[in-house]
């Protein structure tokens, strides 16, 4: 990629489509991300810094929003999240991917940068990174580099990280279960809990229905069981039924400790309004190792994809 490609897409948040003429003469950055990604909610705040200084400085960002989830491809849905996250730059929704596949995109979130001729200088991938980022910015757009020199222990975001569980998925196309015999597809089915749960690895318990994307609970009382190491738990996921549904959590056995619920915790209970992601478990002190339990309470509901910290802020 040496030139910016022309972002497609009918449908915008923010702005009026821009096409190559409204780029022409801008430093362009475009950030590839979508809502239920916590990585991409991580970059957020730093995005706002940077969209809040240079804006007025011949600089545009573009958010190309291309959906992990189906439901991600829904505008009612990322007007919402953009809403939510106090997004105020341009975000484009790329539903199809097609300017995913423009970019030859592979990673959420991505971020390139073009100079004021529309020539590629700049890219980086995942989090971090954003003092470089911010002085790409400022060379692209041949402003004075005078952000301070910061030490490596100033530089680290958190005292001290780990090697978590690896991001996991629930639906069949992507996960894997340790219940005897595996998934069965596209039908409820009554799975039994295995008397053994090896680290990293999730199982079944009571009747779902699994799918592509995710794991559906059929009943009161169907849990998902996860043994993890992390300081941080989130999860995916969606209502089935109109209105919300509402899931108990438990760790090795016992109500979650009020101390490590997570952001979307209330009274050991999570409830689900719409489809994103949710904060389950967020430990201060250190990692955690155990079995979570997640449990139908109220009404059904749908796990696509959990996701975990190994740092402590």
């Amino acid at each position: 990629m040496v030139k910016v490609p022309e972002i497609k897409g009918d449908l915008w948040i923010n702005s009026r489509p821009l096409g190559p003429r409204d780029l022409a003469g801008k430093v362009v950055l475009v950030d590839f991300w979508t809502y239920s990604c916590v990585n991409c909610i991580r970059t957020i705040p730093h995005l706002r810094a940077l969209w809040d200084k240079y804006k007025n400085k011949g600089f545009i960002m573009i958010g190309i929003h291309s959906p992990e989830f189906d439901f991600e491809k829904n505008p009612a849905n990322v007007r919402q999240a953009v809403r939510d996250l106090g997004i105020e730059w341009p975000v484009v929704l790329d539903p199809d991917k097609e300017n995913w596949n423009n970019f030859a995109n592979k990673y959420w979130p991505s971020k390139y940068l073009f100079d004021s001729e529309g020539n590629f200088t700049y890219e980086h991938h995942g989090e971090g990174s954003y003092e470089e980022t911010e002085r790409a910015v400022l060379r692209a757009l041949g402003e004075p580099i005078t952000l301070e020199v910061k030490t490596e222990e100033e530089f680290a975001p958190r005292p001290f990280c780990f090697e978590p569980t690896p991001e996991t998925y629930c639906g069949y196309l992507r996960g894997d279960i340790a219940n005897f015999g595996g998934y069965r597809l596209d039908i409820p089915f009554s799975y039994e809990e295995p008397e053994e749960l090896p680290l990293d690895s999730l199982a079944l318990s009571g009747e779902f229905l699994a799918k592509a994307e995710y794991v559906e609970s059929e009943k009161a009382g169907s849990k998902i069981i996860l043994h993890f190491h992390a300081t941080e738990v989130n999860l995916v996921l969606a209502p089935v039924e109109n209105g919300a549904a509402k899931i108990k959590i438990k760790l090795n056995n016992r109500n979650l400790p009020k101390e490590i619920w997570g952001q979307d915790v209330k009274n050991g209970e999570v409830k689900i309004d719409s489809p994103k992601m949710y904060g389950l478990v967020k430990s201060k002190e250190g990692g955690l190792e155990g079995v979570l339990e997640i449990s139908a309470k109220e009404n059904n509901f749908r796990a696509y994809a959990f996701t975990f910290s190994g740092c402590v802020e």
